[in-house]
């Protein structure tokens, strides 16, 4: 059974997931571990999140995309944990707490490589592409179609 709770103090062992394995036009309901968010992590409990075009083609076979992942970005949800070097403010100096509602975009960018230094953050070298991220152990929980997703805040 899967725990699930309104406190922010309480995070779930497991999270229930959405996978794409890369079978067109199949994704299955997985149990995926919740990891303690680490460095600059924040863990979130998911509350929405869009499907675009993008994970529409993933979906139907005609874009090619690392697998498994979970789809869904730009992500709507609650924070339950910080890394211990997550910054504790958003992109506009505003304290983050616990138990507050964020959103999250698409991609993290790193804010050092040579894309970043020119404004280019979609394009990071280091990027992380929420929803379309395949699976690394510990990792996995980087798109909204699931009950906790990591995000980063640098």
């Amino acid at each position: 059974m899967l725990l699930h709770s309104d406190s922010a103090d309480f995070v779930s062992s497991e999270s229930l997931a959405a996978v794409f394995h890369g079978k067109r036009g199949v994704i299955e309901l997985n149990r995926i571990p919740t990891p303690k968010p680490r460095g600059q992590e924040v863990l979130v409990r998911v509350e929405a999140c869009t499907l675009c075009g993008s994970d529409l083609h993933n979906f139907k076979g005609s874009r090619k995309v690392a697998v498994p992942t979970i789809p869904g970005h730009e992500i709507v949800g609650r924070i339950e944990a910080f890394g211990p070097d997550a910054a504790r403010t958003d992109a506009s100096g505003q304290p983050l707490a616990p138990g507050m509602r964020i959103v999250s975009g698409i991609v993290a960018s790193c804010g050092e490589c040579f894309c970043c230094q020119r404004g280019l953050t979609q394009k990071c070298l280091r990027a992380v592409k929420y929803g379309h991220q395949g699976f690394v152990e510990g990792y996995e929980l980087l798109g909204g179609l699931a009950e906790h997703c990591l995000t980063l805040n640098r």
